[in-house]
């Protein structure tokens, strides 16, 4: 690889995109390469399968290590530096989340407690939680899970109040390992 373990980071978000820049340690040669790229930064790399943890104790945070994604890969050619913050004519990659995400609210009026949220414990009938492999290749590859756990306990940084509708919601988001069976009621 050109570049391996190459870390970016956030310069701008808007509604549907993010930017991300990095230091390369020298210019990149030019030529056409395939670019990969994974969030978070794995906590192991052995070929092209990446280790990351979702972790039991979460946020409600989207992100913090919980949601990862796999981006489709892309042929570009070499990066080069950003010539004006404003300028998103680089390349560009469509990232693929590989965990799935329940968003919980309170509607109003619900509230019986009249505080906010400050926790939400989820325990599924399957593990949902704990140590995820993936292919950083192949986003349609599914992850894989060890050393799972069912539960997840959230300590909300931002607790959540009632909310008048789904437009102006307080969401609380909670990363799961996704299950690809199917529920019974037994």
């Amino acid at each position: 690889y050109t570049l391996a373990n190459q870390t970016f980071g956030t310069y701008g978000i808007d509604a549907s995109h993010g930017f991300f820049t990095s230091t390369l340690d020298a210019a990149m040669p030019e030529d056409t390469y395939t670019y990969y790229c994974c969030y978070p930064t794995p906590l192991s790399v052995n070929g092209t399968q990446v280790t990351f943890n979702v972790p039991a104790e979460q946020d409600g945070k989207a992100g913090n290590g919980a949601d990862i994604m796999v981006a489709t890969p892309v042929q570009h050619a070499a990066l080069t530096a950003v010539p004006d913050p404003e300028d998103h004519s680089g390349m560009s990659m469509s990232m693929n989340r590989m965990m799935h995400q329940f968003r919980f609210f309170l509607p109003e009026g619900q509230n019986m407690m009249g505080e906010p949220v400050q926790e939400i414990n989820m325990t599924m009938p399957q593990n949902i939680a704990g140590t995820v492999t993936a292919d950083f290749t192949d986003p349609t590859v599914a992850p894989t899970l060890s050393n799972g756990v069912n539960t997840i306990t959230t300590e909300l940084a931002e607790p959540i109040g009632e909310s008048a509708g789904i437009d102006d919601a307080e969401f609380a988001c909670v990363s799961v390992f996704p299950y690809d069976g199917t529920y019974t009621d037994s």
